[in-house]
């Protein structure tokens, strides 16, 4: 009897459901839109190849603007110029990843106002994918957002996405981007 109540003592200190697994396909990217970062940046702030300000992100090749102010982001309330003030810049971040499983990039790429044409490269697992867009009628309180996206198969167990601009023209106008997202 007394090994009964035990055994029933247990069993209600027990949970009476299960938590539901973790869904697959969420961002396995950390702060994909840019909000973790650097506190009151204003209109912008600029930051140079190799900083780390942005939490989850590295700055690559040149320097970039952090926008604050200055443009109405896609998602949340801030984006990435990635042609500094001046520089032609890029963003990369490492995540784990399962070796010859396919991935979808998806991120927001926009112009600055008047800046006419303007491409990135988003690159990862040794392959890459250009795209262009135009700054078309964009303000700076609506921007031409464009949603592109793009798929890589991962060639091991991490891969780092870095994504950078196409441009050596204007170092001042550049291509801006938002939410950015990887889902298997």
């Amino acid at each position: 009897m007394r090994l009964l109540a035990v055994g029933l003592s247990l069993i209600l200190l027990l949970p009476l459901g299960s938590a539901a697994p973790a869904k697959s396909g969420g961002n396995l990217l950390v702060n994909g839109s840019f909000e973790e970062g650097p506190d009151d940046i204003g209109d912008f702030k600029s930051l140079d190849k190799g900083s780390d300000a942005i939490k989850g992100w590295k700055v690559t090749r040149g320097q970039i603007d952090l926008v604050g102010t200055f443009f109405v982001a896609a998602h949340g309330s801030r984006c990435i110029d990635l042609h500094g003030s001046p520089g032609y810049g890029g963003v990369e971040q490492t995540f784990k990843t399962k070796k010859g499983t396919k991935y979808k990039v998806e991120l927001q790429l926009a112009a600055t106002p008047e800046a006419g044409d303007r491409g990135i490269w988003v690159e990862a697992a040794g392959d890459r994918k250009k795209f262009e867009v135009n700054s078309g009628d964009g303000t700076r309180e609506k921007l031409k957002w464009e949603k592109v996206s793009w798929e890589f198969t991962a060639t091991g167990d991490e891969t780092t996405l870095e994504i950078y601009t196409t441009e050596k023209g204007d170092d001042s106008r550049g291509p801006i981007i938002d939410e950015v997202s990887v889902v298997e």
